[in-house]
């Protein structure tokens, strides 16, 4: 966790020792000049056989690092909510339960993919491992920073036109204990007799007019 300090300084949390054999974590502030954020690398010149490395917390054993190969390129993930992402990075660096969301680096340390998923029937690496590559991250990101907090799910545009709701966007599902739960935002459901009850349709932020996000 980061957040910022007086004078221009960052708070984060890091190991600063053990006791008793269990790491203890506390609070370190560091002048904001001496963080440098991990270089990125550009994942569209990756090649098959290229070394990387995988860093995570595979099974409660955090800065863990693995090494490996590049095993394939544009690959498609697949995650058990049916979401599917294309031009995924295969690697046969172990990557384990734990490791998602930590980085795939190059062997210069150049950020490349963010892990995310294994093929396995074990539950464990089989040397099929997953990640999404650096240059679908850098795309990504600015709109989940735009969107911290939303939390909601947003009816796509076709869905929307079906239940005729022209303007604004219309909120499809609203996560129990979100911010936007604690709002008291309503979701879209189903009443007793089968039928669609729309949910809130947000017209505008900052008295701006939407049309979806």
């Amino acid at each position: 966790m980061v957040r910022y300090g007086e004078n221009n300084t960052i708070m984060y949390s890091a190991l600063i020792g053990k006791l008793g054999g269990a790491a203890v974590w506390g609070e370190v502030e560091a002048p904001e000049e001496l963080l440098r954020p991990m270089r990125v690398g550009e994942s569209s010149s990756l090649k098959v056989g290229q070394q990387c490395l995988a860093i995570g917390n595979p099974f409660g054993f955090d800065h863990t690092l693995t090494v490996g190969v590049i095993s394939g390129l544009n690959r498609d993930i697949y995650s058990q909510t049916g979401v599917t992402i294309g031009g995924g990075i295969q690697t046969d660096a172990a990557i384990n339960p734990g490791n998602s969301g930590g980085p795939l680096l190059d062997s210069k340390g150049n950020l490349i993919g963010i892990n995310t998923a294994i093929f396995t029937q074990t539950g464990t690496s089989a040397g099929v491992g997953f990640a999404i590559p650096s240059s679908t991250v850098l795309r990504i990101v600015p709109h989940l920073v735009v969107r911290a907090g939303l939390n909601i799910e947003i009816a796509p545009d076709l869905i929307a036109n079906q239940l005729n709701v022209r303007n604004g966007a219309l909120v499809l599902l609203v996560p129990g204990n979100s911010l936007a739960a604690k709002a008291r935002l309503l979701p879209t459901t189903r009443g007793f007799a089968g039928n669609i009850v729309l949910g809130d349709i947000i017209e505008a932020v900052d008295d701006k007019p939407v049309s979806g996000f």
